[in-house]
């Protein structure tokens, strides 16, 4: 069974709408205290307003119920470097102890090795 993520995308969603708790209340038909509610995980909506809410903030029911939260760039970052082999980890620390003369100096050097 896949886990539910209203709270969450909720929030993510109608922040990155612009939308504040009000106007999402406004255009649903409910006091802001409700979306603070569902926000927060208090209470949560039925299926109906579900859909609604999916409409005003034009993505489908499964983005709003079950696609998980993006990770934060530190859990990202830690999860990509996993993957790297040692020799390019120390190879990427060192590229971002440079300054800006010295990425560009590597970047002419890395150029003319290609």
């Amino acid at each position: 069974m896949k886990e539910i993520y209203f709270k969450e995308n909720l929030t993510r969603f109608r922040e990155a709408k612009g939308m504040t708790k009000g106007e999402l209340a406004e255009r649903l038909g409910v006091s802001d205290t409700m979306v603070s509610f569902w926000e927060s995980g208090k209470n949560e909506p039925r299926m109906g307003k579900i859909q609604m809410i999916s409409e005003v903030l034009d993505i489908n029911v499964d983005e709003l119920l079950f696609q998980s939260p993006p990770k934060s760039i530190e859990e990202s970052i830690k999860g990509f470097f996993s993957d790297l082999s040692e020799n390019k980890r120390k190879a990427i620390e060192q590229i971002i102890g440079m300054d800006e003369e010295e990425v560009e100096l590597f970047l002419k050097l890395m150029a003319r090795k290609n």
